[in-house]
């Protein structure tokens, strides 16, 4: 029982000493991987193209893009995992980086537009992903906060 337990004050110790990192990589894991795919061309290349028009049509057509409002909204929640809840513009940020990233990846992939206006659906995900991850780890800190004397009581004794 006594190895036991040193083990498990071991995996805490390497836990709590890498967490900074650790935290980090779904975020970077499903950023990295939705890139690689918004690169993929699988009826082949075209020439570089950028739709840089803002015209209403433009906005009409892109700010009720579901895929990408989800996949932001996914990813910022991931991005706030990373950043921690008082940190919720980087996490903004960092994520409509990506879309700007599934954009350029787009621009020479036959069947696929990259637009400016594109970048808007993936602001509106990635703002209600940091509502989202803000919410549920400031609930979690709050059990934590909660419960967390009580715990260490009912272990310690």
């Amino acid at each position: 029982m006594h190895s036991r337990h040193r083990s498990e004050d071991s995996f805490s110790a390497w836990l709590q000493r890498h967490w900074p990192v650790l935290r980090w990589l779904p975020w970077a894991s499903a950023a990295l991987l939705s890139i690689a795919v918004a690169f993929l061309a699988p009826e082949g290349r075209k020439p570089f193209d950028i739709d840089w028009s803002l015209t209403r049509a433009a906005w009409e057509f892109s700010i009720v893009k579901g895929p990408h409002i989800g996949v932001s909204a996914v990813l910022a929640l991931l991005a706030v995992t990373g950043t921690g809840r008082h940190r919720l513009g980087v996490a903004f940020a960092i994520t409509v980086l990506v879309g700007a990233g599934w954009e350029l990846g787009q621009t020479t992939v036959i069947g696929h537009q990259a637009r400016l206006t594109d970048l808007a659906p993936d602001a509106i995900g990635a703002f209600f992903g940091c509502i989202w991850g803000a919410c549920i780890l400031w609930l979690l800190e709050a059990e934590r906060r909660a419960n967390g004397p009580a715990f260490r009581q009912t272990v310690a004794g």
